[in-house]
């Protein structure tokens, strides 16, 4: 599966712009603020329905212009093409599917599986616990179509239950919805524990092949006390609870700690070697998702060159070629890039002031 066609409409500094990628590497290079990012950002628009940049998407619309919109071609093998787009403004979002409107983001999700690799990722490792479950998330909303849903219903009663806390309401409203909250939260940790198992040994078999993360491990922690069903921890927590007006144990408290012989990856790595680990678990994760679903993902690293040197890029490009998927790589200057790594098919697109062409 690749991304075989991609057209940006009223997208940051783009009034218009077109891509006609190659399924292996594409090589986006130009001067900073030349929209090299944005060009990326717009792929992330296209399967996420959000940019990785901003949380407003005002600031991401053309200046001038009342929304954006981007569109896309994915090609599958044996030349299977689907069309797909997206509108974005202050008037909401719409989205469209081979021919038909979608009711969520996540159908255009499913069809391009993307990963991305951007100046602010070492949050994965340094940013709270919501980034390493996220990471999770991932994993498990295109492996296990259910997932979602049970991790929507979680929330649901999470925020009930908080309420009823804030509110002092009796115990008999709490154990309703602890029920649903014990139920649909062990269910929530038998699939990160199960996702975390089909992870660590293809973790395990890559790590060799990048530099600083030998020695890499991690640690995950469910949120609750271990040999305790979550019925139990959240009624023995109830009283304290009250009096801070939220839920204290539960699935939305757990954490992977990530660490390098023994040492946290968050503390004492350098930008470099945060870089690099983030590489391998996003990685690792493309390679998982290929196993379980049989597709591959797109990769897209903003910058790559960026905290790396030419000893850490050339091995990451070795390892993105590796791992058989179409890949987009921006840069300043095509020699930091160029000629590395085992390509089945290669394509350059230069970009600068606000134009993109074929180089």
């Amino acid at each position: 599966m690749s991304l075989s066609r991609l057209e940006i409409f009223n997208l940051r500094i783009f009034a218009r712009a077109r891509l006609d990628p190659v399924p292996g590497l594409n090589l986006i290079i130009g001067p900073n603020a030349s929209g090299k990012t944005s060009l990326l950002e717009g792929i992330h628009v296209l399967a996420t329905g959000r940019s990785f940049r901003t949380t407003r998407i005002e600031h991401v619309v053309h200046r001038g212009s009342r929304e954006l919109m981007v569109t896309g071609q994915v090609t599958y093998p044996h030349s299977e093409k689907i069309r797909m787009g997206i509108r974005k403004g202050a008037s909401g979002t719409r989205g469209r599917l081979a021919g038909r409107t979608v009711r969520s983001q996540s159908e255009l999700a499913r069809v391009l599986p993307l990963q991305v690799i951007h100046p602010d990722s070492h949050e994965l490792l340094s940013g709270p616990p919501a980034e390493r479950r996220s990471f999770l998330d991932w994993g498990l909303f295109h492996e296990k179509p259910e997932y979602m849903k049970i991790l929507q219903g979680y929330r649901r009663a999470l925020n009930q239950r908080n309420e009823a806390l804030r509110r002092d309401l009796p115990n008999s409203v709490l154990r309703g919805w602890e029920r649903e909250l014990a139920e649909r939260g062990e269910s929530l940790d038998n699939y990160r524990r199960g996702y975390l198992e089909r992870l660590w040994p293809v973790f395990v078999g890559l790590r060799w092949q990048l530099p600083d993360v030998e020695g890499m491990t991690w640690e995950y922690r469910r949120g609750w006390k271990e040999g305790v069903n979550l019925g139990e921890a959240l009624a023995s927590a109830r009283d304290r609870e009250r009096s801070l007006g939220y839920t204290l144990m539960g699935p939305h408290r757990a954490e992977l700690v990530l660490r390098r012989d023994g040492v946290s990856l968050a503390m004492q790595a350098s930008r470099g070697q945060q870089k690099t680990a983030v590489l391998l678990l996003r990685l690792s994760q493309v390679a998982v998702h290929r196993q379980v679903t049989g597709r591959s993902a797109v990769v897209m690293v903003d910058d790559l060159p960026s905290e790396l040197d030419a000893e850490r890029r050339e091995a990451a490009l070795d390892f993105l070629s590796g791992l058989e998927c179409q890949v987009f790589v921006s840069a300043i200057e095509a020699k930091q890039v160029q000629g590395l790594g085992n390509w089945s098919s290669q394509r350059m697109f230069h970009v600068e002031h606000g134009s993109v062409r074929e180089a």
